[in-house]
């Protein structure tokens, strides 16, 4: 990984108000809505989880979902542009431009995550010990690693015109079948089981670890771990090949 070129990425990203608005201000602005909308303070779900919290960590996980394909979409926008064509002349190795790719997405996941939890905090009364909030931003972070790697590969496979559109659909598709848009409890058998395959799922299982016993952190390693290697076998198999052509 290159430091340089992963500040001088930093920098693009934090000066790109959509990245901005989009992946770090519109999942607070919707736990704030939801939380509203639902009368959700004081309720519980049956596994003790006050709603509120499970909220917030649905928006969290909505951010730190959306980000890394957000950074991911840069890639094709640079494989259109030539761009990655010029960074191949330079001493950037193949494997440094992946994993610095890798570590934006990392980077750019971690303010959506980080506000929702603050305000969750501050404005809607969200409760947890010190260690706990440590514990859930952690988890949640540590868990972004298979949506930066869909990043990355829709990034190496796509065109910069369906860019957009393909994320946009991808985390409606991610959020609606992993659980964050219908709470897997109350969803219908056939979803449910489709909600268990998804990283979403396990992703949002992770940030509940610290605060629910029983949680079968177990299953939620090997399926993230199945996700991550599987896409990054795709992810090397195709810039090997986007390598090989120039």
């Amino acid at each position: 990984m290159n430091a340089r070129f992963l500040a001088l990425e930093v920098r693009r990203a934090v000066r790109n108000t959509r990245y901005l608005m989009f992946t770090v201000v519109m999942p607070t602005v919707m736990f704030l809505l939801f939380v509203n909308l639902y009368g959700a303070k004081g309720q519980v779900f049956p596994n003790g989880l006050p709603v509120t919290t499970s909220l917030m960590l649905n928006m969290a996980v909505f951010g730190l979902m959306s980000a890394p394909l957000a950074a991911g979409a840069r890639i094709a926008v640079e494989r259109s542009s030539g761009w990655q064509r010029q960074l191949r002349l330079t001493p950037l190795s193949s494997l440094g431009y992946v994993l610095t790719k890798g570590a934006l997405g990392m980077v750019v996941a971690l303010p959506g995550i980080l506000l929702v939890m603050i305000v969750g905090a501050l404005v809607e009364d969200v409760r947890m010990s010190a260690v706990q909030w440590v514990e859930v931003a952690g988890g949640l972070w540590l868990a972004t690693l298979p949506f930066v790697l869909i990043g990355i590969v829709i990034g190496l496979l796509a065109t910069a015109d369906g860019m957009q559109a393909l994320t946009g659909v991808l985390s409606m598709a991610f959020g609606l079948l992993g659980g964050i848009w219908i709470p897997a409890e109350v969803a219908p058998g056939w979803l449910s089981a489709v909600m268990h395959v998804m990283p979403t799922y396990w992703v949002k299982l992770v940030g509940q670890a610290p605060l629910v016993g029983g949680a079968d952190l177990g299953t939620a390693v090997l399926v993230l771990g199945a996700w991550v290697l599987g896409l990054g076998l795709i992810a090397a198999k195709r810039f090997q090949t986007d390598t090989a052509r120039v």
